[in-house]
C-alpha cells in the first residue's frame, strides 16, 4: 500500500467515525459503506484544479482530524467544477463551491440508496436558499458559517454536525476561510428534487 492510498482509507475511516457520531440509522449505514471500502482499491492521482490553491491553503492550518485526513488524502481527491447539480445550480452558485463525490450511483463507492463526499465553498460567498426531498447531514471540518437551516439561523464552526429533514429549506454564509464538510444524503437521493428557493438574501 503506497502513501496516498493509506491517507485515502484514513479518511474514509475519519468520515465513518463521524457519520457514527450522528447517530441515525442511515448515518450508521453510510459509515458501514465507507469502511466497506477501505483496502479495495483507491482512485487515481488527480489532476490539477482550478481552485487547488485554495483547497490547499485552507487546510493547511487544519487541526481538526477529519480536515488534516482530507489534507493528507488531497492528491487521489478529484475536486471538480463538476458536481451531481451541474443541471439545478446555476453557475452564479456553483462557481462558489466543489466537491467530491465519493459515494452513491456510478460513483467510487457505488450505492443506490446513499451519497456521501466532501465539500467546499469558497471565503465570504454564499449559497442561497434550497432544498431537495434527501435527508443531509454536513459535518463542518474547516471554517465557519452563518447557517440557516428551516427558521434556524446560527453560527457553526469544526465539529459541528448540521442536519436537513426532506424539504428543509437552507442556506449557508461562508466567512472569511474556505468551509470544509463532509456531507452525506439519504432517502430519495435523486438530484431532480433539488430546487433553489426565493432568497432575500441572495
Amino acid at each position: 500500500m503506497d502513501a496516498n492510498e493509506a491517507a485515502f482509507y484514513n479518511m474514509l475511516s475519519e468520515m465513518a467515525a463521524l457519520f457514527d457520531l450522528e447517530g441515525t440509522d442511515k448515518a450508521l449505514q453510510t459509515s458501514i459503506a465507507l469502511r466497506d471500502a477501505i483496502g479495495n482499491g483507491a482512485p487515481a492521482l488527480a489532476t490539477p484544479y482550478v481552485l487547488d490553491d485554495m483547497i490547499q491553503s485552507g487546510l493547511r492550518s487544519a487541526v481538526h482530524p477529519g480536515a488534516v485526513a482530507v489534507r493528507q488524502a488531497h492528491p487521489v481527491l478529484h475536486w471538480a467544477a463538476t458536481s451531481i447539480l451541474d443541471d439545478y445550480a446555476p453557475s452564479s452558485v456553483s462557481r462558489h463551491f466543489t466537491a467530491v463525490s465519493l459515494m452513491g450511483p456510478g460513483q467510487f463507492i457505488e450505492h443506490n440508496s446513499l451519497r456521501a463526499g466532501l465539500y467546499m465553498q469558497t471565503p465570504n460567498s454564499y449559497y442561497q436558499l434550497h432544498n431537495h426531498e434527501a435527508a443531509e447531514t454536513y459535518i463542518i471540518l474547516q471554517g465557519q458559517a452563518e447557517w440557516t437551516a428551516g427558521d434556524v439561523t446560527e453560527t457553526y464552526g469544526p465539529g459541528k454536525i448540521i442536519h436537513h429533514t426532506p424539504y428543509m429549506p437552507h442556506a449557508f454564509k461562508i466567512f472569511d476561510a474556505p468551509l470544509l464538510a463532509f456531507w452525506r444524503w439519504s432517502g430519495n437521493i435523486d438530484v431532480d428534487t433539488y430546487r433553489l428557493l426565493e432568497d432575500p438574501k441572495a
